[in-house]
């Protein structure tokens, strides 16, 4: 036996390098959860595939000081970064304007080929002016014509003559009109059409309007219809590019947006799979506020580290003190507290071990591990260590033995129903809660290793006097707290209908808070309050603050433009930047034009809509969900984190919580013979969990997405393991019904409330970490199994029973009972 114990403790010795590193192999982004059922991976294809878009990144970095200063602060720590490329606010203006121009260039040749027939018209206008005044008889012979044949002052002889009077006499409308129809016919000159019957004549004043002239615009729209303005006429180029851009807004940023209160945005683009470690040597070596979609995950990767240690000590100490209000004896505590920190190096290394085959251990994963084998491990040993005392208490021969037969097969059956809670998270469709469903299960069977193995040896190998240290006998597992137990479960019997109307009060008022409060995707829950990215999300909206949506749609521009344009209308109204076949910034173009080409390939029609918000911030959430809400695929990071969000929410509420529950509701009642008691105890569990959810949203208000999730996957698993020691118990009993209720809740009384405290203590200890999603989960949970310890089980479990009697055990194969009796009679 001494042999098994020095092979404990070179295994504690070995896995430890594990653990103490294991957070190094911790991922924080969701892009290994991302596959292409999620429409954004649907789109982050098509972009790089059809319309030849990088797979980069954004970091924001806020600099204070001058412009030299904050350039060269940034330039110089791009070396803590791989493929890093700087853009300054003037690299981004210009990029921004050269993007400007590409886009409204074609309308800017379009509009300047309109007016180049008019340009041509007003440089032959020009050049007729001059050849006027330099032969200005010529003219005056023309207006003589024009004006004196009509009105019979004026008699010419010639060709011309003859042609203008009968043209004249053919045309119809006024004397005026033939007049000027028939002038511009014969001599083609249409400064005639400045004067008139009664002025022609005056040599001086025809004179002086020609040389005085410049209104060539009046001209033109008498020749063309055509309604211009004169600087369209002398340069039409300057007027097309100077009418585009009144008409088609360039993007609305400016200097100002980059320079703000002493400080600079500078923005660095980066592979969008930079190493983690990187980014966080960035942030630690450079004097300003980083923040984005990857410094977001690099600091709750600093800050899960940082968690990790304090979770860790914090949940030692707790337990600790726990055990020795409970078991006031040095040895039996530090052996459980040993086969804990055993139970945890090997969930550890299994999940090490699982990298190798291609597992990654999101830090969600990573994170809820420690309270979970802490509190199963010592829970199971706990029970173990009890039934160990109660033999020895007995001078029962071969006392461990004799525990491990009854309290092992409890431990197995309880273990079993937690793998089996947890297995329906491995076979539902979503990544995600695969992923955590893997280390779930690990955690739960790595807690039963130490209970049944390292516990057993232990107690073979040491002595009794040392198990009692520093008491003078073992520790007893009967108390005088089992006497209010017992006055507790007698009056819940006796009162079990009002009980029974609280509980579906209590149900009621708990499904009220879940489906009436909201749950929220923001970052300060999984990075510190007090965190840069945080910090710098917020400088950040007084900066250049949009997030870019890519929003694909099948099919030709052409056919679908009245949807793209409805679609560019909405984000535009709510402060949004579209560029796509219908608009270009914050213009809509109601009619077709060249940029249905420009943003369709291969059957797919692009577009981009800069949302007015950073990323993953609510404004940003909100305005992505309404666009998904509309049916179309959306691509970019606020899309990736609603598509698994919303996933890994619907799949566990309609496939993975059905399954949990079916799945230990099956498994007991084939174990317990019983139909009854498995349906009973998923009542009494879901119970818990409402309460417990009513409490989160009660103490935190809004909550991360995933934390009502964790607290009924937990609840629903763990939490059999309390009721299952009363079942149990109550095989063993003898009696009525009532009175084996009575006694099994007073002998499970100890383990039962040291469990429950345990177990809380360890989720509490996630009280202690600086995110507030781990706040809210290990809050919610502790409290949870506080209810469930101190009121479900001694109060709620033994009414319900009392009210069900006999059919608490229908159809009566009892086959728990049939093993324990089994065991008495050996």
């Amino acid at each position: 036996m001494r042999l098994q114990i020095f092979t404990w403790i070179i295994l504690l010795i070995l896995l430890s390098p594990i653990v103490l590193g294991i957070q190094n192999y911790f991922i924080y982004s969701d892009a290994p959860f991302l596959t292409p059922q999620y429409g954004s991976v649907v789109v982050k294809h098509i972009l790089v595939k059809y319309f030849n878009y990088s797979e980069e990144d954004d970091i924001y970095v806020l600099v204070s000081g001058n412009y030299s200063q904050a350039f060269k602060e940034v330039n110089n720590s791009l070396k803590y970064l791989s493929d890093a490329k700087l853009i300054t606010p003037y690299d981004y203006l210009n990029q921004s304007n050269q993007t400007y121009f590409k886009l409204i260039s074609p309308i800017i040749n379009s509009t300047y080929e309109k007016l180049l027939p008019l340009h041509s018209l007003y440089v032959n206008l020009t050049k007729e002016r001059a050849y006027i005044l330099q032969n200005f008889s010529i003219f005056e012979y023309e207006l003589n014509v024009t004006y004196g044949i009509p009105i019979h002052k004026f008699y010419p002889v010639g060709a011309e003559a003859e042609k203008f009077y009968y043209i004249y006499s053919q045309l119809n409308g006024s004397e005026l009109q033939k007049a000027r129809n028939a002038s511009l016919t014969v001599f083609k000159n249409p400064f005639v059409l400045l004067f008139s019957f009664s002025n022609y004549s005056n040599t001086s004043l025809v004179r002086s309007t020609l040389l005085n002239f410049s209104n060539y615009s009046y001209l033109v729209k008498i020749l063309t219809r055509e309604s211009v303005p004169e600087n369209a006429l002398v340069d039409p180029f300057s007027y097309a590019t100077n009418q585009v851009e009144s008409e088609i807004k360039p993007m609305p940023i400016s200097l100002s947006d980059f320079h703000r209160d002493g400080k600079w945005l500078f923005i660095i683009q980066v592979p969008n799979n930079e190493s983690l470690t990187q980014i966080e040597e960035f942030m630690n070596n450079i004097n300003a506020t980083v923040t984005g979609h990857l410094p977001i995950y690099a600091e709750s990767a600093i800050a899960t580290e940082k968690d990790l240690k304090i979770i860790d000590i914090v949940t030692v100490i707790l337990l600790s003190i726990l055990l020795v209000l409970l078991i006031r004896a040095l040895v039996p505590i530090l052996i459980l507290i040993l086969s804990a920190v055993i139970g945890l190096e090997i969930a550890y290394a299994l999940l090490f071990l699982a990298t190798f085959f291609g597992y990654q251990i999101y830090y969600i994963s990573g994170l809820v591990i420690p309270p979970i084998v802490f509190g199963i491990t010592v829970d199971y040993s706990i029970l173990f260590l009890y039934r160990y005392f109660e033999e020895v208490r007995k001078g029962t021969e071969n006392p461990v033995s004799k525990s491990f037969r009854t309290a092992g097969r409890a431990l197995l059956f309880s273990g079993l129903s937690i793998t089996l809670g947890f297995s329906s998270f491995i076979i539902s469709s979503s990544p995600l809660l695969k992923n955590i469903g893997i280390a779930l299960v690990v955690a739960s069977v790595s807690s039963l290793i130490p209970a049944l193995f390292f516990i057993r040896s232990v107690l073979l190998t040491i002595p009794q006097k040392y198990i009692k240290f520093p008491r003078k006998e073992v520790p007893n597992p009967y108390d005088i707290r089992q006497k209010y137990l017992e006055t507790m479960s007698r009056a819940a019997i006796k009162w079990r209908y009002v009980i029974l109307g609280v509980m579906v009060i209590l149900g009621f008022l708990g499904y009220s808070a879940f489906i009436t409060h909201t749950t929220n995707i923001a970052i300060n829950e999984i990075v510190p309050p007090n965190s840069e990215v945080v910090a710098g999300e917020q400088e950040l909206l007084h900066f250049l603050n949009y997030s870019v949506d890519y929003i694909v749609i099948k099919g030709n521009p052409n056919s679908s433009y009245t949807q793209i344009y409805n679609l560019s209308k909405f984000i535009i109204d709510n402060n949004g930047l579209v560029y796509g076949p219908a608009s270009i910034g914050s213009t809509l173009i109601k009619n077709q034009t060249y940029l249905t080409n420009l943003y369709f390939s291969h059957n797919y029609t692009l577009i981009e809509a800069y949302i007015p918000y950073p990323v993953f911030s609510d404004g940003a959430i909100y305005i992505t969900k309404q666009i998904m809400d509309m049916g179309y695929l959306v691509g970019g990071s606020n899309a990736e984190r609603i598509y698994i969000v919303d996933n890994t929410v619907q799949v566990y509420y309609t496939f993975v919580l059905p399954l949990t529950i079916i799945l230990i509701t099956v498994y007991l009642g084939i174990v317990l013979g019983s139909v009854i008691v498995p349906l009973r105890l998923s009542l009494t569990l879901l119970l818990s969990s409402l309460v417990g959810i009513a409490l989160m949203f009660i103490i935190f208000n809004q909550v991360y997405w995933l934390s009502p999730l964790i607290v009924f996957a937990i609840m629903y698993s763990l939490g059999i393991d309390y009721d299952m020691f009363i079942i149990i118990r109550i095989l063993e009993e003898k009696g009525e019904e009532e009175e084996r209720i009575v006694k099994a809740v007073k002998n499970t009384g100890l383990v039962v409330t040291a469990a429950g405290l345990i177990l809380a203590g360890a989720f509490m200890s996630l009280g202690s970490a600086d995110m507030r999603f781990l706040q809210e989960i290990g809050i919610s949970v502790g409290l949870t199994i506080l209810f469930d310890t101190f009121i479900v089980r001694p109060i709620m479990v033994p009414a319900v029973m009392a009210i069900l009697k006999k059919y608490n055990w229908w159809p009566g194969l009892r086959t728990v009972e049939k093993y324990v009796i089994d065991e008495k009679q050996n």
